[in-house]
């Protein structure tokens, strides 16, 4: 088996025209990489306006919710149960919660076997697209 050899000079001549025709980058390759950066940031941008988005409309949902849930709680805890129905309203100003409607519902079933009351609690908000809703059924005791 033999080994060719070639000369030092060659192999250094070689190298030097190498890298004297190729040198930096080029402009074309720049661009590429500009386009590249530039589509991965709008990416990451409209991710983060998407996420900020869901946490404040996740954040009004649970504030919704609370208000509701506070409502049925409040009318379950009614110990009269004639004197229910006076706790039937809509509240626009509610402390702590600016632009929050709460309207409250009660309505009466009588039967011969069955008597009770049905609350519902609706909760809107300007910004929520579909509001919030809590029933719950009482019985006459």
């Amino acid at each position: 088996m033999r080994t060719r050899r070639c000369g030092a000079s060659q192999h250094v001549v070689r190298g030097a025209l190498r890298r004297a025709t190729r040198r930096g980058i080029s402009l074309l390759e720049v661009m590429v990489a500009l386009t590249i950066l530039g589509t991965s940031l709008i990416g990451m941008a409209e991710y983060g306006r998407r996420f900020a988005r869901t946490n404040a409309n996740s954040a009004m949902l649970n504030n919704a919710l609370d208000l509701a849930s506070a409502r049925v709680e409040r009318v379950k805890a009614e110990r009269n149960y004639t004197s229910m129905d006076t706790l039937a309203r809509t509240e626009t100003v509610i402390s702590g919660y600016p632009n929050y409607t709460r309207v409250t519902a009660i309505a009466q079933t009588l039967s011969a076997q069955y008597a009770y009351k049905t609350v519902t609690v609706t909760v809107t908000h300007p910004a929520m697209s579909n509001p919030v809703k809590k029933t719950t059924a009482i019985a006459r005791f």
